[in-house]
């Protein structure tokens, strides 16, 4: 075996390497992204709930339209740094994904130049 053949034999399995370290990457940035969307999904169905049973006239009570009312401006609250982190979430999985097709590229460009050899 030549000193490139080996070469080559090597650049295509650090390639490999590198593309599955990239899908690793991916994987665990959408794991994140998905976290952080049930959190959101989490407080939208909770605020549903509660905007329903404040709206049950049989139960109504000043207390508790206080505590809807006060628990809703919290869940608001809690919403806006949610959507930032889902956001940066997205932006990170953009990027993991870009990473991800560059290494697809080179690993498959050093397979052919591998066998080609």
């Amino acid at each position: 075996m030549t000193r490139k053949v080996r070469d080559m034999a090597r650049l295509a399995a650090l390639m490999e390497a590198r593309f599955m370290a990239e899908q690793s990457e991916l994987r665990a940035r959408l794991a994140v992204e998905a976290r952080v969307k049930a959190s959101l999904d989490g407080l939208d169905e909770a605020r549903a709930k509660a905007m329903t049973d404040a709206a049950d006239p049989a139960s109504f009570s000043p207390a508790l339209a206080r505590a809807t009312g006060a628990w809703l401006r919290w869940t608001d609250g809690r919403k806006a740094p949610l959507n930032g982190d889902l956001a940066r979430a997205r932006v990170a999985t953009a990027a993991a994904r870009k990473g991800l097709s560059r290494s697809f590229g080179q690993m498959q460009a050093s397979q052919k130049l591998s066998e080609d050899k």
